[in-house]
């Protein structure tokens, strides 16, 4: 496991986490200071404060835009220590569900969507988060990531979270910007044998 991705997996099961890399921590020094606690929004800050690129550029959804066809996993939001202590969802389409549920191996072409809420004193709140993304394609594509392509997508952030990242966000695929989520995938599913469903991670 990277020391990057470590900082994630620690603070999502409550542990208190070790100093960020050199490259990471100095990028949040010239970030906006995140909520105490929050290390998803000290790594989206630290993202924030690199350069842009092309694949960070704001537009509309692409890869998962169509979401809401896909299956539903999660009969209700569940809280998620992982995304930024948010109240998540879960839809993945036909190509890649059954083995999503299963713990099966994830066929090439499935998508998996995360909506979010942002938390509201231990309730889901009406204002929406982020949406993560991930999308399995042939492991030549990126073999580094064994072929996971990582985006999220937040269109209308709250006016704090605005400033902080400069707008709304879009953030995918090679961008330095997304490395945060497949830092964390990378590592933490692999050390579990695959893919973990949100659900059963710590929260």
């Amino acid at each position: 496991m990277t020391r990057f991705a470590a900082v994630l997996v620690l603070a999502a099961c409550g542990a208190t986490s070790p100093a960020a890399p050199a490259s990471v921590a100095s990028a949040q020094r010239s970030a906006a200071p995140p909520p105490a606690g929050d290390l998803e929004s000290q790594m989206m800050g630290a993202a924030a404060a690199m350069g842009g690129d092309a694949e960070s550029r704001f537009g509309p959804l692409e890869v998962g835009a169509d979401y809401l066809t896909y299956r539903k996993l999660t009969p209700e939001p569940f809280l998620s220590k992982v995304h930024g202590n948010r109240w998540v969802d879960v839809y993945v389409n036909e190509v890649g569900a059954d083995a999503y549920l299963n713990n099966g191996e994830i066929p090439d072409g499935t998508i998996v969507v995360k909506t979010s809420w942002q938390d509201d004193d231990g309730a889901p709140s009406r204002v929406a988060g982020p949406i993560y993304i991930m999308q399995k394609r042939p492991v030549a594509t990126s073999p580094e990531h064994d072929g996971w392509y990582f985006a999220i997508h937040w269109a209308d952030p709250p006016p704090e979270d605005r400033k902080r990242f400069g707008g709304p966000i879009y953030w995918r695929g090679s961008s330095p910007r997304a490395a945060f989520c497949w830092e964390c995938h990378d590592s933490y599913d692999r050390s579990l044998g695959g893919l973990v469903p949100s659900s059963v991670l710590p929260r």
